[in-house]
């Protein structure tokens, strides 16, 4: 009993003493919290306005960054900002916001084509990038928190993404629409994925993962076939002139930043002030074509060998670069395929293709070896073109373990659980809901 009043005493006498110290103590700060945050905001503010010619902002969605990065520029007024970017011509204008939020913020809250692609998520209908089933977007930021703010670079960090972001002012002369357009032309210009040369003094290798703007770096030769430091992965951004990365990386000995790039000689070279030397020569893969190589009008050569046939088949632009829309290959619907820039090739996967009633109908990739199917959308066939561009000869794309993908068939999918094959209206440009041993398209 003596001791539980003693100790509740002395938790008294402690709190007695804590207080009286407390009152006693001088402030650290003249202003309230609320009142620094507010001039934090105000001063962030006037650096944003500040800047004569306006800003680059080095941005980068997911917390992996998992697409890459890409490049804005911005010019703000103390009402509104209007952005560019490298996806899109044209900019925008629209409302930002200078809020709190365990912190100061910068928040573009309001409806901006350009910047908020990353952001804008869309369910089972399209959202106004015509884009389905991307229930969480991208993964991008529309709100910083400011990190820092002075003339010569604003430093925030991604609410959603974690991600850094850094903001440069433009110099003297350049303009914001100039910016993006020189950083859209030079990533519209790199086609090359595999480049093989020298670093410092090393041979090395560089692979670029040109649809999710990731490259991959290697210090080949015997000294490095042990050493952890010779291999690194990190993602890029494409500037007037070349490739950032989203921050320096080490490699072996060496400290890189980037690339610049000579779409004329196909090769990477050192950024100004990177200490290593680089020379690196880009090879195209056999059978590689530029995207508008596939667009026209073609015939499917089907079945044994190729002997069945039918045309009417155009593959047309959906996404410069990036996609196609197939139409003929049915009679109720088109698919849409994908190019892949570096290897120069389509890719057609498996896809939802419409509703019947409750159940929802996929072309389904098809082994017809073993009868076969998934509607795994990474399943699929890729088609390589010909050397005189008159023929797609169709392959398992290696998208799904154990199954050889060589057709497509219509199937009725209730939820995620098999329901059968699709009847009538569901049917090919051969009037049949099978479309068995895909051989070729030849162009008409």
């Amino acid at each position: 009993m003596k001791r539980t009043v003693i100790a509740a005493l002395l938790a008294v006498f402690a709190a007695l003493s804590f207080s009286s110290c407390v009152r006693d103590e001088e402030p650290i700060f003249d202003q309230s919290a609320s009142v620094r945050l507010q001039n934090a905001l105000k001063d962030a503010q006037t650096v944003l306005v500040g800047a004569e010619n306006g800003w680059r902002m080095l941005y980068y969605p997911d917390p992996d960054q998992a697409y890459g990065g890409y490049l804005y520029t911005m010019k703000f007024s103390q009402e509104d900002v209007e952005i560019w970017g490298d996806l899109f011509e044209g900019s925008v204008k629209s409302l930002y916001k200078m809020t709190t939020d365990s912190g100061p913020v910068l928040s573009f809250d309001t409806g901006n084509y350009v910047f908020h692609y990353f952001a804008t998520p869309s369910g089972s209908q399209k959202n106004l990038y015509n884009e389905s089933g991307r229930y969480q977007a991208r993964k991008g930021d529309f709100e910083f928190l400011i990190i820092s703010a002075s003339k010569d670079e604003v430093v925030l960090k991604g609410k959603r993404s974690g991600n850094k972001i850094v903001m440069r002012p433009l110099a003297a002369g350049e303009t914001p629409e100039a910016v993006a357009q020189a950083a859209a032309t030079c990533g519209e210009s790199v086609f090359v994925s595999s480049f093989n040369g020298t670093i410092g003094d090393d041979e090395a290798t560089v692979t670029l993962k040109l649809g999710t703007r990731n490259a991959v770096l290697n210090l080949t030769g015997e000294k490095y076939a042990e050493d952890e430091t010779a291999s690194v992965s990190v993602p890029y951004l494409y500037t007037e002139n070349g490739l950032l990365f989203y921050n320096p990386v080490e490699l072996g000995p060496y400290t890189i930043t980037g690339f610049t790039w000579d779409v004329d000689t196909r090769k990477l070279t050192a950024f100004t002030g990177d200490a290593a030397g680089v020379d690196l020569v880009g090879s195209l893969p056999a059978g590689w074509h530029e995207y508008a190589d596939f667009l026209g009008n073609w015939a499917i050569k089907y079945g044994t060998n190729g002997a069945s046939s039918f045309g009417g088949i155009t593959i047309k632009e959906d996404v410069y670069r990036e996609s196609y829309i197939i139409s003929g290959l049915s009679k109720v619907f088109d698919m849409k395929a994908t190019y892949d820039l570096g290897s120069g090739r389509i890719n057609l996967c498996s896809q939802a293709v419409g509703t019947q009633g409750s159940y929802t109908v996929f072309a389904c990739a098809w082994d017809t070896a073993v009868g076969s199917l998934t509607w795994d959308t990474n399943a699929g066939m890729l088609g390589m073109l010909s050397e005189d561009g008159n023929t797609i000869t169709w392959s398992d794309n290696g998208g799904y373990s154990g199954l050889s993908i060589n057709a497509f068939i219509t199937w009725y999918l209730n939820g995620s659980s098999s329901a059968g094959q699709a009847s009538s209206p569901w049917v090919w440009g051969n009037n049949s809901t099978q479309l068995a041993r895909w051989n070729s398209f030849v162009r008409q």
